[in-house]
């Protein structure tokens, strides 16, 4: 799955690839060579772009889903993105004030604690967040996954729904993908039928006693990644601060 993430592109490849990921996240729908050369400065020729997206297909970072000459970003593409290119300096400082002051103020309160939580990165991610501290789930925002095309289907609602409901199967899922910092799961990583468009992130945290605590964000696989990853890490080392002595 990850093997892209080492892929070099050349200069070009890698700002064509890039346009095509923007426009995806604006909309959820395939992205053409016309498309790109009015709305972005590539230098290059039509010709010269759709060449280069069909060395990138090649290369399976794009793909075509229908009769249109337009492309879309694989879950590897994402994924090299994420990895590679994206900025993760561009959390609001004001967000991260409201993080950690939010955090430290409410930090001799459970329950205002993960109020705290649930409510600013629900808000800074516009998706859906969880909050697991043992076996107990909490979530909040899942109005937030209507405003993109892929949750305005019932099913897709339905599994999502299940699987907070259901404390053993998350639980299991992010133990088994965490790691020292954010775990990011694009598209079919998950393993999740009915979820191959979306996107879970998530990290572990201290949270007093509890043995197993993690913070997570469920949505779109077009969710803003430079948001939704600094957000989540950031409330990690705000806990990890706060709570220093009082575990």
């Amino acid at each position: 799955i990850f093997v892209s993430a080492n892929m070099d592109l050349t200069e070009r490849q890698k700002e064509i690839l890039i346009a095509i990921i923007r426009e995806f996240m604006q909309e959820a729908s395939e992205v053409g060579s016309l498309s790109l050369l009015e709305k972005y400065d590539l230098g290059v020729s039509s010709a010269t772009i759709r060449n280069e997206m069909v060395k990138l297909m090649r290369l399976g970072l794009l793909e075509k889903s229908h009769i249109s000459s337009g492309r879309l970003p694989t879950d590897q593409a994402l994924r090299l993105y994420v990895t590679k290119y994206l900025d993760r300096s561009s959390l609001s400082p004001l967000v991260t004030v409201e993080i950690r002051q939010g955090i430290f103020r409410d930090r001799f309160s459970k329950e205002s604690v993960v109020k705290a939580i649930l409510d600013v990165l629900s808000k800074e991610t516009e998706s859906l967040v969880f909050i697991i501290l043992d076996n107990d789930i909490r979530f909040y925002g899942l109005s937030n996954l209507l405003k993109y095309e892929e949750f305005r289907d019932i099913e897709r609602i339905e599994t999502v729904v299940n699987i907070l409901e259901d404390e053993v199967f998350l639980k299991n899922l992010v133990q088994k993908y965490s790691g020292s910092g954010v775990s990011l799961l694009i598209g079919v990583e998950s393993g999740i039928d009915n979820l191959a468009n979306c996107a879970l992130a998530f990290t572990r945290i201290p949270f007093w006693e509890k043995e197993q605590s993690f913070v997570g964000v469920i949505g779109s696989k077009r969710m803003d990644y430079s948001k939704v990853l600094p957000a989540l890490n950031e409330i990690k080392n705000a806990l990890d601060n706060s709570m220093a002595g009082w575990r």
